[in-house]
Parts: C-alpha cells; structure tokens; sequence
C-alpha cells in the first residue's frame, strides 16, 4: 500500500510542479525575448544506498532546460531596439556583476551613458559595459556596431552557444559556466523587437491537461485510502 501512495505522491509533486512552470510560461507569454521552459523529472531515491531496482524512489520536479526557438519579430522603428537575426546572445551583465546572455533588445541609454536593457542590465563590448554619449542619435548595424552622432562607440558582445551550453537562471537570463567568446558571425536586426516564444493558445491547453492530471492523481489518493480503510475493517472483523 505504501508504494501505491509514493507512487501517487511523486505524480502529484510532479504535476504541481509542471503546473508552476506552465504558468510561469502563460505569465511571460508578452514578455521580450522570453524563452518558454521545460520541467524535467528527475530520480531521487528513498535512502541513500538504495539500489536501482528497488522501486523506492520520487521524483523530483525541477526546470533544467528551456526551449531556444526563435519569438515573434516586431518592427517598431526605433534605432534602439534590436532583435537577433536567427541563433545567437546579447551579452550583458546583471546587478549580480555576472555575465549572462539575452533576447531581449530594447535598450537604453541610463544614467552616466551606460547602454542597458529593459531589464536593467549592462550591456556588454569588447571590454566591458559600453557607454555612449547622452543626447545624441544612436545607430546600431547587424554586426553590434554603435555609432554615437557618426562617432563609432564600440559594438555589442554578440555570442553563440551550442546545445547545452547554456542553462537558464532563475531570473530568466542563460549563463554558461564560464564566460563566452563573441561571435563575428551572429547578426542583429535594427528597429526590431522578439518576443517571446510562448504559444498561448498551447499553453492553455497544456495547462488545463496538467489541471486534470493533478485531478486525477488526488481520485487515486482517496481510493487508497478507501482501500487501506477497507482492508482494516476486515482485520477487525471476529472469527
């Protein structure tokens, strides 16, 4: 009785969890460059020399990867607003001092000439945060070049990563595990926008099938207990 209950219990954690991470996605579905997530299950055994076969293990829920496809391209116009042209990362660095990587392309110039994101996050050169003067026309070509009032003013750390390099952070940007060489080869749209690349439509629907999993997982638990119920009355019955 007590492995039906595990086994219910690791399939509720499992579809709580999922749940959390759908919504999270759902929640983000018009955020800039947002990358949808995926929850990935993982082993955890009941002791800790237990063996493989004992069948004495839960799982536990955790987001490990997320999805790279591309989002929506949106023209808006604007010399400050950039989209990456197919695979590749905007280089920044978040309030932590680490380097990370983005999507997300609608920049500003902050106080003291530091160009950053929506977020907040410097964006990054060749050597560091760039600055650029306040007060004047901006112009970024495809390669992350920068003129400031047709004065060259640096050029983004654009970075490409193969499959697995990357691992999302818990504020939404990836990290590697050490830091990335720029890429020549990675190429900006100018006046262009991503979005994210939630499907709501898809999302509702996975949600509402996860909503039901979890329904069903919480029949499974009071059949067991009617069983377990069961099973004591007859112990007390009198021969």
């Amino acid at each position: 009785m007590d492995r039906l209950i595990y086994t219910a219990l690791t399939a509720l954690r499992s579809s709580q969890a999922a749940q959390g991470v759908t919504a999270n996605n759902l929640a983000n579905a018009n955020t800039l460059g947002f990358r949808r997530e995926l929850a990935n299950v993982a082993t955890r055994w009941l002791g800790d020399d237990a063996p493989a076969g004992s069948g004495r293990a839960q799982a536990d829920e955790i987001v490990r990867t997320a999805v790279a496809d591309g989002g929506l391209l949106t023209p808006t116009g604007s010399a400050t607003d950039i989209a990456v042209d197919g695979r590749g990362w905007i280089a920044v660095r978040t309030a932590d001092g680490a380097e990370a990587y983005t999507r997300r392309g609608d920049l500003r110039v902050a106080a003291g000439g530091i160009l950053e994101t929506g977020e907040g996050d410097a964006v990054l050169g060749d050597d560091g945060p760039l600055t650029v003067p306040s007060g004047v026309a901006l112009s970024i070509a495809v390669d992350g070049s920068i003129t400031a009032g047709g004065i060259a003013a640096g050029r983004i750390k654009l970075v490409d990563a193969a499959p697995g390099v990357l691992a999302k952070r818990a504020d939404g940007r990836f990290a590697a595990a050490a830091p990335l060489d720029a890429d020549r080869q990675v190429r900006l749209r100018s006046g262009t926008l991503e979005g994210s690349n939630v499907g709501t439509a898809a999302t509702l629907v996975e949600l509402l099938e996860q909503s039901r999993s979890f329904e069903g997982v919480t029949r499974l638990l009071r059949v067991t207990r009617e069983i377990d119920e069961g099973g004591a009355r007859l112990m007390r019955l009198e021969n």
